[in-house]
């Protein structure tokens, strides 16, 4: 979806509320927080520089988020990011913001393109791209596949069933992004 389009048909039996977040571009935190009516957090598992070229001015980042809300995993993201702005690489490497963040920094609303959804017995989980000047991001995230109908379905789990749950979450998003 470019900047200037503002339909997306998403083909499949999926919710409403799961085609909005499906088609998120940058605001899934906001989405989630507006729905739940609580704070979303974000875990970084994972963010480390994986290609360091002698032009300092472009840097690929491998990223991995659990978001959480209401004290749950509700999202798991894995992130290939490029980046050719020291500004932008420093944030980043940095932790100081997240991807939604950024592109809310620079004030631009990216391209945004849908490359894959799927569903499999426990999730919903989709592919996109985000890009912009200077920033480019192919991220695929995974969520529990009833996560609007029965809300947070980790609520009730014991510590050792919630990181058993956990584990088994992030394994679905286990192939780095490039890869699916």
């Amino acid at each position: 979806m470019s900047s200037r389009e503002t339909s997306t048909i998403i083909d499949g039996d999926y919710t409403p509320l799961e085609r909005i977040l499906l088609t998120a571009n940058g605001n899934l935190q906001r989405i989630l927080s507006s729905y739940f009516n609580a704070k979303v957090t974000v875990e970084i598992l994972r963010n480390e520089v994986v290609q360091d070229t002698d032009n300092k001015e472009i840097m690929l980042f491998d990223r991995e988020v659990d978001i959480h809300c209401l004290g749950k995993i509700c999202c798991n993201a894995k992130s290939s990011i490029t980046l050719s702005s020291p500004k932008y690489i420093e944030m980043i490497k940095s932790n100081q913001v997240g991807i939604g963040q950024l592109f809310r920094y620079v004030n631009i609303l990216p391209e945004f393109e849908l490359l894959m959804v799927r569903r499999d017995k426990d999730y919903l989980i989709r592919k996109y791209s985000l890009e912009t000047k200077g920033i480019q991001c192919v991220i695929t995230e995974s969520f529990p596949n009833h996560l609007f109908s029965d809300g947070l379905n980790l609520v009730n789990l014991s510590s050792s069933e919630h990181d058993s749950k956990a584990s088994h979450f992030r394994s679905i998003n286990a192939l780095s992004p490039h890869l699916i």
